[in-house]
């Protein structure tokens, strides 16, 4: 999410999250406590997960509904609120990153590869300037869990954000520059077709940041109005499945809805979502951000990983408590 920003640009931001300057330790791991709150709570946040019930040919569609809280700080005048140093409200930069986490029921996880689900929130965006810099959401789908990201570090560039991609001393730091890809072209894998990966876009407990540049907006000749598709990869692998929104996409009185099918350049990892879809209903003022793909998991062996009591059962019975096979969550 930093492409191409110069080394005196980053000099500027001095700390866009909190943590990200005290990650490191000797293990080269940092500490859970650095990804950030480890609870939704503050969204009324819930998951919905359902499967088609077939043997041979399931999909998943796993459904994340949120609220805004519009107690999270916003700046009354960007020129100066968003400015290295400046403090808000809640005791953080303006500049600084909002994390909140939680993990997924451990069936979602086998049938989805979805781990957890990061909600982050940035008052005044991030760079790369005139692109992102207003206030956004970015929903985080990791593929990978919390304890692996703790281990996600790098030498960072001095009074920056993002891993130095000229400086990098431990074998953690280096995998984020081992962005796989599908020869001979060149293309990324795994990932949708002119999606790119520049050197400034790898962050600490994240990865890096690939998305299609032609799709980004300019904010210096518009606004910036609906989800953009952005992908994360480390080690070679994808880790992250990132719908990014602004603000103004999950707020006020009018509906609004999102929907984009998805096919992948070279793709090995078959749960990846085939279509993700971000609708904001102007009554409740909820917001679903639905993925849908191929299950790992189908029929007996899905409901045996969900209830290692339903096996006892003969196919098809209904269940005791529901009185129905609908299989669906809500929870955190």
């Amino acid at each position: 999410m930093f492409h191409f920003i110069s080394q005196v640009a980053l000099s500027t931001l001095l700390l866009i999250s909190v943590s990200s300057s005290q990650i490191l330790n000797n293990d080269q791991c940092g500490t859970i406590e650095g990804l950030g709150t480890n609870s939704w709570e503050r969204f009324d946040a819930a998951i919905k997960f359902d499967i088609t019930d077939d043997e041979t040919d399931c999909n998943y569609s796993l459904n994340f509904m949120f609220k805004h809280d519009d107690t999270l700080p916003l700046p009354l005048n960007p020129a100066v609120n968003c400015q290295p140093g400046e403090i808000a409200d809640d005791g953080l930069p303006y500049l600084g990153f909002r994390w909140y986490y939680e993990s997924l029921p451990d069936y979602v996880k086998k049938a989805t590869l979805v781990n957890h689900i990061s909600l982050d929130f940035s008052p005044c965006g991030h760079p790369p300037a005139d692109v992102f810099t207003v206030p956004h959401y970015d929903a985080h789908i990791y593929l990978v869990s919390p304890n692996d990201r703790t281990c996600m570090t790098c030498d960072m560039i001095p009074f920056s954000p993002v891993c130095d991609p000229a400086n990098q001393s431990t074998m953690e730091g280096r995998a984020f520059f081992n962005a796989a890809s599908v020869q001979p072209t060149g293309a990324l894998s795994n990932m949708p077709a002119g999606f790119e990966n520049g050197l400034f876009d790898n962050v600490p407990l994240m990865g890096g940041h690939s998305w299609n540049f032609a799709k980004q907006p300019d904010l210096k000749t518009e606004n910036w109005t609906t989800p953009l598709l952005v992908m994360g990869s480390y080690d070679g692998t994808i880790v992250t499945f990132e719908p990014m929104f602004p603000l103004s996409f999950v707020t006020g009185d009018e509906d609004k809805h999102y929907t984009e099918n998805i096919e992948y350049i070279g793709h090995t990892m078959e749960q990846l979502p085939m279509t993700y879809t971000v609708s904001y209903d102007g009554t409740t003022h909820f917001t679903s951000i639905i993925i849908e793909g191929k299950s790992a998991l189908c029929g007996k062996e899905f409901n045996d990983v969900k209830s290692p009591k339903a096996s006892k059962s003969k196919k098809g019975e209904k269940s005791p408590k529901s009185g129905k096979k609908n299989k669906t969550i809500n929870g955190n």
